[in-house]
């Protein structure tokens, strides 16, 4: 099931397994070994490739249906980033988002 969501995707876009083999930085037999099950996915490849889709993991995995992802590998590499803050810096963050949140809000016509 998950070589087969991983062949669907790729063809929807048109992509090769080259495309997708540089963009996980790895072979073209080994993301072909992907789609055909020969061998399975490392967690951190999975990850970037649901980014990459769009999709999420459980999706790939076949436990869902539902094919969005919540978030992109930006958002996620920036939560990942702001888990790792202290609470000084956590704080900054909050009132950074707080500050631009009211000036997109001024900004935006009505």
């Amino acid at each position: 099931m998950f070589g087969q969501k991983l062949l669907e995707l790729r063809k929807k876009r048109n992509l090769t397994h080259e495309d997708l083999a540089k963009y996980l930085n790895i072979t073209r037999q080994a993301y072909s070994f992907y789609e055909s099950g020969k061998h399975e996915m490392n967690f951190e490849s999975l990850r970037r490739i649901a980014g990459f889709y769009n999709v999420t993991t459980d999706y790939l995995l076949g436990l869902s249906e539902i094919t969005n992802a919540p978030f992109d590998d930006e958002e996620l590499n920036l939560i990942d980033r702001y888990r790792l803050l202290d609470s000084r810096g956590k704080n900054a963050v909050k009132a950074t988002i707080n500050a631009e949140s009211l000036y997109t809000a001024k900004k935006s016509p009505q």
